[in-house]
């Protein structure tokens, strides 16, 4: 084996996990240093990669635009969803105002003068 081919399989195997950085090292003779540097170096570059091809965020799966119209039981029901988590995050700014005694609705910019 290679050096690439090494840094491959021990990146595999971490990543695979339930094998320490100490036990790649003696496993593949290798010092610790360096495999922590190899798995630095993947973490980086894998978050490199998904800022440049980001996941879409999409919780709830949406209704083909055809049957958008004939399914308001769901749209019903989405805005009762959402209602909901208005009233909570209100509720939860309400409470976090009593605890901490600030003001998290005051607005925020350059005063008029």
């Amino acid at each position: 084996m290679n050096y690439e081919e090494i840094r491959k399989q021990v990146i595999e195997e971490y990543f695979a996990g339930g094998v320490s950085l100490r036990t790649l090292a003696k496993q593949y003779n290798r010092a610790p240093t360096s495999i922590y540097r190899w798995i630095m170096a993947e973490k980086k570059q894998n978050k490199k990669r998904e800022l440049l091809n980001p996941k879409p965020i999409i919780k709830t799966p949406l209704p083909e635009l055809e049957s958008m119209s004939t399914d308001v039981a769901w749209l019903q029901q989405e805005l009762r969803l959402s209602k909901i988590k208005i009233l909570l995050l209100e509720a939860t700014i309400d409470i976090s105002d009593e605890q901490f005694g600030t003001d998290m609705r005051k607005k925020v910019g350059p005063r008029q003068s």
